[in-house]
């Protein structure tokens, strides 16, 4: 190639790179370039995407730290005001508990009802919470007057059965914190004389809740059944048969029929028969454990509030209990003697080995050992004839 060529091929090499970049010259017209040298109008730009919402926190599970973050009540949470879908009852035959006074409330999944049986064994959905919260009158003169509440109790049905759970409140009486342990509180009062008085109240670790609530290895709900419920109440300022009111709730899958077909307690400080106030009243504090299937099944005593069977109930039953569990009695029941009977010599103990019941009491039920000594003392025929050998078995409830 001569010098003119590579001049040449030089010259077409820098045309085609001006033109590339759009520019006059290089043997075009001067002036606009053609349309089709022109670059696309550019598209407007698209808006930036929103941003995405922030992720929601999982899901906190139950059991709660504190009773609050259930949303059981309204207002102030001492107040105990029960909250849309949180029904309050009450119970004919309440257990002993160093008196103390409960608030009981029930709370079922949305949309959800309760299987009713014919006396118990009711049948709850997935999810149902029992609320049990107790409370200490400061002055025992004023039952409805100023009180402390002390602790609240759970059951929450899960797919592996109930399970208990305890929030105790703060002195400030604002909120109730989750404890597995238990703990003993105190609190200065006013006794029913009108004396200052100093109480001590327990609160059970979750195990001892199943010394009450296991039957067969498994975790019952015990108030919740129809002779417990079947008993008047007051809604705005009338009497109410509890059960039909329940109804009306909506709480229940079929229709109950007439409440006064179906079995009731009566309650054990009114004017019911002696005999059917004795038994409702240990079946309220001592049936849990003396049945079958319960803690105390293995005796043989038998408290519930339909077993009418004397022998079942102790009367001349001969003690399970060995030592100082009998009292040096020989039988449960001794018709007409309540002084040689072990049961009443165990509801007065304050020993941990021999009171009944074990829990949560610290303080014999006067009122309740009362009303046992009189059903005793009306039974007929009396005594039990002559005494059997001591037995050697140890210690059992």
């Amino acid at each position: 190639m001569n010098r003119f060529q590579s001049s040449l091929s030089a010259a077409v090499a820098a045309c085609l790179a001006i033109a590339a970049l759009g520019a006059p010259g290089c043997g075009g017209d001067e002036g606009d370039p053609p349309v089709s040298a022109l670059p696309p109008d550019s598209p407007e730009p698209p808006d930036p995407p929103e941003p995405p919402d922030p992720p929601e926190p999982p899901a906190k599970e139950m059991p709660y730290d504190t009773l609050s973050e259930y949303g059981f009540f309204e207002g102030a949470l001492a107040d105990l005001r029960p909250a849309a879908g949180v029904v309050p009852y009450t119970v004919a035959a309440p257990l002993w508990a160093d008196h103390a006074g409960k608030g009981r409330f029930l709370v079922l999944p949305e949309g959800e009802k309760i299987a009713v049986g014919e006396v118990e064994d009711w049948q709850f959905p997935l999810g149902t919470i029992v609320i049990k919260t107790f409370f200490l009158s400061l002055d025992r003169r004023e039952p409805e007057g100023a009180a402390r509440i002390l602790e609240t109790r759970l059951l929450i049905l899960g797919e592996k059965g109930w399970k208990p759970h305890t929030y105790v409140w703060n002195e400030e009486q604002t909120e109730a914190t989750r404890t597995i342990a238990g703990t003993r509180l105190e609190l200065d009062t006013i006794d029913a004389s009108g004396s200052p008085a100093h109480a001590q109240y327990l609160v059970p670790n979750t195990n001892q809740c199943n010394s009450c609530h296991e039957r067969d290895d498994r975790t019952e709900v015990l108030g919740l059944i129809t002779p417990q419920l079947n008993r008047d109440i007051v809604v705005d300022g009338a009497p109410r048969n509890q059960l039909a009111w329940l109804e009306e709730q909506g709480l229940f899958r079929e229709a109950l029929g007439a409440p006064e077909a179906l079995p009731s307690f009566p309650d054990p400080a009114g004017d019911a028969p002696l005999d059917a106030r004795a038994r409702a009243y240990l079946h309220g504090n001592c049936s849990h454990c003396h049945r079958p299937g319960g803690g105390g099944g293995v005796s043989g005593l038998v408290l519930l509030g339909w077993e009418t069977e004397p022998s079942r109930n102790g009367v001349c039953k001969v003690a399970a209990a060995a030592g100082a569990g009998t009292g040096g009695n020989a039988y449960d029941i001794v018709p007409g003697a309540p002084d040689e009977s072990i049961m009443v010599f165990r509801m007065g103990s304050t020993d941990p080995e021999i009171k009944m019941p074990e829990l949560s009491n610290r303080l014999p039920d006067a009122d309740g050992i009362a009303l046992i000594r009189a059903w005793i003392t009306e039974m007929e025929p009396e005594g039990c004839g002559d005494a059997p050998a001591a037995p050697e078995q140890p210690a059992s409830p």
